[in-house]
């Protein structure tokens, strides 16, 4: 039986718009399917590293994006309240770009209907009940009190991290164990101290906690304050802005400037954890975007993911007229990518977050190393999941090669 379409996507967010925009442009029948008829604030995802600006440059939706946000050239690093290095991204990675600050709702709503105007079928306040696996699966739809059945070549899940969902289709949800918590706010009315053209990161060392500053267009911001929650209650509410605004100063030692800049919005703080899908297809259904892996927010990966991913499934699906071999690619470049990163951010969380006196000694060793030497740090946060990983990356990274050249002396 001929199914109703190609591509069914479960998810009109950034990396289910932005999948089904390319395909649809490339002349498939693609359904997207978005629960939501207004999307609202996740208070993450706002922050898209220069490599993900080079995916989305390649989906076709940059100049899209970039109507309501604005650039962030120099990444302004500060560590223990003193300055830790300030670098120019534009001229120092392979995308030429700096951090492209945004508003995720709007993003999402602009992209939304970019992918309707390539031709694809967008309903609004339309959920997934049930997913049917198989060689042509089967989504049962719910909306407006109406229930229907619709088939397609390949189903695209990127309706976030619903580990039920996974679960159901018979995937295994893997779970790392960083012990984080990541609190963001939206705000208004900001310090005209801020440097606008800089993404501002500060690490407090002695604490483990982070914080983490995005200029937006219109005086707004995005604030993030990471912690350990054995260091720090849990923020959540308005109540909690004042403490978060505390916290920030404390982690920030003061080098980014506050002022007097008001919440808008809500205020929350979520469990910051590596969860991932080995092989992210099984039987006519793919995963992406958060369904298939989140990493760690803290160090700000999840939206150039999601695009990575948008562009490298699309990619398969063009070029290949057998969709399940082109969905098993996906599966196992996904695997390959995805390992770099989770990889890569771990090495970040031991050096600039973990506590203990083991954790003191290795910054102690690394930092100033580091210092004289910065491409002894893994660029795959700014630069890609493309940059190989080498035998000695890690020791490099933590200035374990010394620790043999001297053995070796």
């Amino acid at each position: 039986m001929q199914p109703n379409y190609d591509l069914i996507v479960i998810g009109g967010g950034i990396a289910g718009s932005s999948l089904a925009r390319r395909v649809a442009a490339a002349g498939h029948k693609v359904l997207v399917l978005e629960r939501e008829t207004e999307f609202r604030d996740r208070i993450r995802g706002e922050a898209l590293q220069p490599w993900g600006v080079a995916e989305a440059r390649t989906l076709g939706i940059s100049q899209y994006l970039m109507k309501s946000g604005q650039e962030l050239r120099y990444f302004n690093q500060i560590i223990n309240g003193q300055p830790g290095g300030r670098r120019d991204l534009v001229n120092t990675t392979p995308s030429c770009s700096g951090i492209w600050a945004f508003y995720h709702p709007r993003a999402q709503e602009t992209l939304l209907q970019v992918a309707a105007d390539a031709g694809a079928e967008v309903r609004r306040g339309a959920t997934a009940t049930q997913i049917r696996p198989g060689q042509t699966p089967t989504v049962r739809v719910q909306q407006e009190g109406k229930s229907a059945e619709v088939t397609a070549r390949l189903v695209a899940v990127c309706a976030g991290r619903n580990a039920g969902l996974r679960t159901e289709l018979g995937f295994t949800v893997r779970r790392g164990n960083i012990p984080l918590f990541l609190c963001g706010v939206w705000l208004t009315n900001v310090s005209r101290d801020i440097d606008p053209s800089s993404a501002h990161l500060a690490n407090d060392l002695r604490t483990g906690s982070m914080c983490a500053f995005f200029m937006q267009p219109g005086n707004t911001a995005r604030a993030y304050f990471g912690f350990h929650p054995q260091t720090c209650p849990r923020l959540q509410g308005a109540q909690d802005f004042p403490r978060f605004k505390n916290e920030f100063m404390a982690a920030s030692g003061g080098a980014i400037p506050f002022g007097d800049a008001k919440p808008e919005g809500p205020l929350a703080s979520f469990e910051c954890a590596d969860v991932w899908v080995d092989y992210p297809y099984k039987d006519g259904v793919a995963l992406v975007g958060d369904a298939a892996a989140s990493n760690d927010p803290s160090w700000g990966q999840g939206l150039a993911l999601s695009f990575r991913d948008a562009r490298v499934l699309s990619e398969e699906l063009l070029a290949n007229d057998l969709w399940t071999n082109a969905a098993q690619r996906y599966a196992r470049r996904h695997d390959e990518y995805y390992l770099r990163l989770r990889t890569v951010t771990g090495w970040f969380y031991d050096l600039f977050q973990r506590l203990g006196p083991e954790a003191a000694q290795r910054r102690a060793r690394a930092l100033p190393l580091i210092a004289q030497d910065r491409t002894r740090v893994p660029d795959h946060l700014f630069g890609g999941l493309d940059i190989p990983l080498y035998p000695n990356s890690r020791a490099r990274f933590f200035g374990e090669d010394t620790l043999a050249a001297s053995h070796a002396g």
